[in-house]
């Protein structure tokens, strides 16, 4: 079964600051891009074993402009830069470049960043391997009190907030929520709680704490607690969409398929364009067998967004695979291949899709179209064989011929 089956409707929205019209273009462009520099980064192997360090390097920055340019990190080309420099003997150069990996993840308000880790680790790696034991021990040093820092309540930082007189219960209770996010946006949804536990404590009605707290419980998975704060929010305020919602994905964890759906529809009753809730609905409507209804969700969605890739493909995957009506299956797949023309996965659905319909030739040049867009790659190769099959049975020796294919495609990446 292809990729798509499985979409995580959470990932929608790639870039949050990409407006709607650019975002499949964007997802497009970094899927596309992520094959490309993967070749590229193997030919940079082959030209740092034959020490051409100066075209090593020039393909890294490359990559790294086009990532930029996508707005990407960029950390492993800058650590590639920083091993090239270091071999080619350009000390100075690679010393710069292990800096800016530390800088880039070094914040101004205290928190050290948990993947501060091991570009603490390879800095020091590399003065140790130039003679410069004691600057690499503060280093050390500093990455191993990270790591076991990293599940301590951070009681400095929420003392230096609730201690301090100038500030009011309310700018505390502001100060403590933005410290609470500055960590769940590190990936510490521990010392989150730690700092929303203090939070709620000066203010246990207020709903951004209890939200908040309750994001880091549930990234915990400590669902229980999580879902006593969201019912604390929406007593509060009982027409907090995003609390309705957050609750629902919350009931949907918890197999509590119902309760999920109804608070779906309460969210969507007081925000009836937003396209991620209306998509988790129409998941929970599809696990609970009411396809039309779930079908008119996508509608929706696409309708409030006519660029939803992942609307077309889930409604194209209801239509084929629930309701066997395969012509307009095909003309939403059609809709998701005109928004994204490169997708390979786009072009296997059509092609599985144009199979279940008895209609191998042109599922056989769809699967020949995976391989003009993705001539390295096996998978356009094994869709074809699979057709091949279909069409000619087991002996097929045009299936036999694509399988050959795939193996010599395998040796050769390896």
């Amino acid at each position: 079964m292809i990729k798509q089956v499985v979409v995580a409707l959470s990932s929608v929205i790639l870039l949050s600051n990409a407006c709607w019209a650019d975002d499949i273009e964007i997802q497009e462009r970094i899927r596309i891009g992520s094959g490309q520099w993967m070749q590229q980064m193997r030919e940079v192997d082959r030209l740092k074993a034959e020490k051409k360090w100066d075209a090593a390097e020039s393909t890294v920055r490359k990559i790294m402009a086009e990532r930029r340019e996508l707005k990407l990190n960029v950390s492993a080309e800058k650590r590639s830069l920083a091993e090239i420099y270091d071999a080619a003997g350009k000390t100075a150069e690679a010393e710069k470049m292990y800096k800016e990996l530390v800088a880039d993840r070094e914040t101004n308000d205290g928190i050290d960043d948990y993947i501060l880790i091991p570009m603490l680790n390879q800095y020091a790696q590399f003065l140790r391997k130039h003679g410069r034991e004691k600057e690499a021990v503060p280093l050390e040093k500093r990455a191993t009190a990270i790591e076991t820092d990293v599940n301590n309540p951070p009681l400095k930082q929420i003392a230096a907030i609730t201690g301090d007189a100038n500030l009011n219960a309310n700018d505390k209770y502001s100060k403590l929520c933005d410290l609470a996010q500055r960590f769940l946006d590190s990936d510490n949804a521990t010392k989150a709680s730690y700092v929303l536990s203090e939070a709620v404590k000066l203010s246990p009605t207020k709903t951004r704490g209890l939200k908040l707290r309750a994001q880091s419980y549930y990234q915990l998975e400590q669902l229980k607690p999580a879902l006593s704060d969201l019912n604390a929010a929406l007593k509060t305020d009982p027409k907090d969409s995003s609390a309705l919602f957050a609750r629902g994905k919350l009931q949907q964890s918890l197999n509590k398929d119902q309760l999920a759906l109804m608070d779906f529809d309460a969210s969507i009753a007081l925000k009836a364009d937003d396209v991620e809730v209306l998509g988790y609905r129409a998941k929970q409507l599809t696990e609970l067998g009411k396809i039309d209804k779930a079908i008119a969700d996508y509608t929706a969605v696409v309708k409030v967004n006519p660029r939803t890739h992942w609307a077309f493909i889930q409604r194209a995957l209801l239509y084929r695979d629930r309701k066997k009506d395969y012509a307009q299956a095909l003309k939403d797949i059609d809709s998701a291949i005109a928004l994204a023309p490169k997708n390979v996965d786009d072009w296997e659905l059509r092609a599985e899709t144009l199979m279940k319909a008895n209609r191998m030739k042109e599922a056989t040049a769809d699967a020949t179209k995976m391989i003009e867009l993705e001539p390295q790659s096996t998978q356009g190769y094994s869709m074809r064989s699979r057709v091949y099959r279909a069409i000619e049975g087991a002996k097929s020796k045009n299936a036999a011929a694509d399988l050959a294919t795939i193996e010599k495609l395998r040796k050769t990446a390896q």
